[in-house]
């Protein structure tokens, strides 16, 4: 991330915007276990693939959002898109 944003700002100014990012987010362990599952798993996109076993491997976990819905056909999780799990929060109110 940090590489893709000081391609268009000053590193000070990217810094600031991690550590806000870090306020409103966490981040999951990338382990050997995540990658070894990664690497054996059928998904087609192998930075998908990281995301959904990172995600798996958490245990907390129970979804994923994600605008890509068929990379992750062999997921264990539900996967929603934005539009779909924000219908869902709303109806369950």
């Amino acid at each position: 991330m940090y590489y893709l944003l000081r391609q268009t700002a000053t590193h000070e100014k990217v810094i600031k915007k991690l550590k806000q990012l870090l306020e409103i987010t966490d981040v999951l362990q990338m382990d050997r276990k995540v990658i070894e599952n990664a690497l054996n798993s059928g998904f087609k996109d192998f930075e998908d693939s990281l995301q959904n076993y990172s995600a798996v491997n958490n245990g907390n976990i129970q979804i994923i959002i994600t605008r890509n819905l068929d990379d992750y056909k062999n997921s264990e999780l539900g996967i929603f898109s934005p539009e779909t799990y924000l219908k869902s929060i709303h109806a369950s109110r």
